[in-house]
């Protein structure tokens, strides 16, 4: 997202959260459909799609997000190729300064980023890594315009990631997440040590880092993962801001995955 400097009241775009709300909606429906399909088929193949999607709250932004993997047609637990598509939109607000305008203005800002990326995910005893890269385009829309942002507009790139698992014991595990784009620089990390708990719920802490050319942003919290019926669902929060500047507030998010 673009720079953030001290806040102000929230108002974000009314058309971004109504998109996100009905992005994230759409996601259990799809899921429901297709087990309502196996269902009526009376087979259960190996799951071979994963599908993910979630909406993150800062100080001074909001954005949601959903995707899908698809293994073509190969158990997704398995070694082999993954064809991974993301979509995501948000909105976030800053301060700056305008050219002969006294004081600090305001700044509000639309994003919206789409990503197609191929990879493969290797297994060996404890440890599982996925590795992909691909092509993306982000764009950001300021209002007023900003002259001294240089993330604005919209570009196209390429992007990397990775997503390593590793177990721990019996009921421990450790993940890193991470992606790059050379669209405005874009990053993006998160790690998390987690135990699973009694029944279906699992507890840990997390720690991230994102940012592009003009604004880098820390996060450090915990989470809560309940896994119902083979649908994972993850509430996490914390605190947050720009590490830069040292304009810390807090976070939440929420999460869904679903294989099958």
């Amino acid at each position: 997202m673009g720079r953030l400097g001290q806040k102000r009241p929230h108002h974000f775009r009314c058309g971004a959260v109504v998109l996100i709300a009905a992005l994230i909606a759409a996601m259990p429906a799809a899921i429901t459909r297709a087990q309502a399909d196996g269902h009526a088929r009376g087979d259960r193949p190996a799951p071979s799609i994963e599908i993910f999607s979630g909406v993150g709250f800062t100080q001074n932004s909001v954005f949601g997000y959903g995707g899908a993997v698809w293994a073509f047609g190969a158990s997704v637990d398995a070694r082999g190729p993954r064809v991974k598509a993301l979509t995501g939109i948000g909105a976030y607000e800053y301060s700056g300064a305008l050219p002969g305008v006294a004081g600090s203005a305001g700044f509000d800002g639309d994003v919206a980023l789409a990503q197609l990326l191929g990879g493969y995910q290797w297994r060996r005893g404890e440890w599982t890594l996925k590795a992909y890269a691909g092509v993306g385009f982000e764009t950001h829309d300021l209002s007023p315009g900003d002259p001294d942002n240089s993330v604005n507009g919209g570009e196209f790139g390429a992007v990397g990631q990775i997503e390593l698992w590793r177990n721990l014991g019996d009921a421990g595990w450790l993940s890193l997440d991470a992606s790059y784009a050379d669209v405005f620089a874009s990053y993006w990390t998160q790690l998390r040590l987690g135990r699973r708990m009694r029944g279906r719920v699992s507890a840990g802490l997390e720690t991230g880092l994102s940012g592009n050319e003009e604004y880098d942003s820390a996060r450090a919290g915990g989470f809560l993962r309940y896994n119902l019926g083979g649908t994972e669902l993850t509430l996490s929060g914390g605190v947050s801001g720009d590490y830069l500047a040292e304009d810390f507030g807090g976070y939440a998010a929420f999460g869904l995955y679903r294989k099958f």
